[in-house]
């Protein structure tokens, strides 16, 4: 058993993740997805089709007529829109709570991953990326392997104080764990069985000298993650927030290349901070 593996085969422990919503993220890929079953499945949790509805409602669907049922999320909005929506409303509860070890209070890990969710969907839509749910998806997960590492990581730097000032979370984990939160994160989805489309960007959204790193849509997840800590967004719940051009500028060196982004990164930038301000009260931590 690898490293990875050791961290995750308790999962159900550490990482609980509610069987419908499992359900959801399992239909929602697959490429022969049925309306019917996704609609019957977000329809057995209440909460889920509330999170749905609100999120069907808002601006960032920009629909004047209001949306009643799941049915009418389907029918008015079509099915990519659907897979996102029910994703989304699956993945809230997983990434909610406070990760203490990475100094984030109940709410910021949920926040900082939306806000990498949309900037993925906007920055792969000028990048012709072709499967928006399965980006969309590895980004809102991106930093899930955080949820499995909290504790052992509290635990290893508690043991190691010394070490806490020297090193970034990334090195802390890596020298004290022997792996990182992108990899197991990548072990726990295909524990969970989501596609290599998923997982895959989740392992590398770190990383830039690794072959799959070379991947557009791994590219894109990577350069979504570094812009959403460029934000103030964790220190902003209300959706207020700003984007730091400057830091970007002296960043942008280390990030990946993605096709149409640098030309049109002023207008992405407005586009995600509309859609998130539309939506970031939908989901009430």
């Amino acid at each position: 058993m690898n490293v990875e593996q050791e961290y995750i085969k308790d999962i159900e422990k550490l990482a609980p993740c509610p069987q419908v919503a499992l359900d959801v993220l399992a239909i929602a890929h697959d490429p022969d997805c049925s309306i019917s079953v996704l609609a019957e499945k977000i329809e057995r949790d209440p909460s889920l089709t509330a999170n749905m509805l609100q999120m069907g409602n808002s601006a960032y669907f920009g629909h004047m007529k209001k949306i009643s049922s799941v049915n009418d999320i389907i029918v008015r909005l079509g099915i990519e829109s659907v897979k996102i929506i029910a994703i989304t409303s699956a993945s809230v509860g997983l990434l909610k709570s406070a990760q203490e070890a990475y100094a984030l209070t109940s709410g910021q890990l949920w926040q900082h991953s939306y806000a990498t969710a949309i900037l993925a969907s906007i920055i792969g839509r000028y990048a012709k990326v072709k499967d928006s749910p399965s980006l969309y998806t590895a980004a809102l997960l991106h930093d899930v392997g955080k949820i499995v590492l909290n504790r052992p990581l509290q635990i290893e730097s508690y043991n190691h104080p010394e070490l806490a000032a020297e090193l970034s979370l990334l090195g802390k984990e890596q020298l004290l764990l022997h792996t990182d939160h992108a990899r197991v994160g990548m072990a726990l989805l295909e524990k969970w069985g989501l596609p290599e489309a998923v997982s895959v960007p989740v392992g590398m959204h770190h990383t830039l000298d690794q072959p799959q790193a070379q991947r557009l849509n791994a590219k894109v997840v990577h350069l979504a993650n570094a812009l959403a800590h460029l934000t103030s967004i964790e220190e902003e719940p209300d959706g207020e927030f700003f984007f730091d051009v400057l830091a970007y500028e002296d960043r942008k060196a280390m990030l990946p290349e993605v096709p149409h982004f640098e030309e049109n990164m002023r207008i992405i930038i407005e586009e995600f901070v509309e859609k998130y301000q539309a939506t970031v009260a939908v989901y009430v931590l």
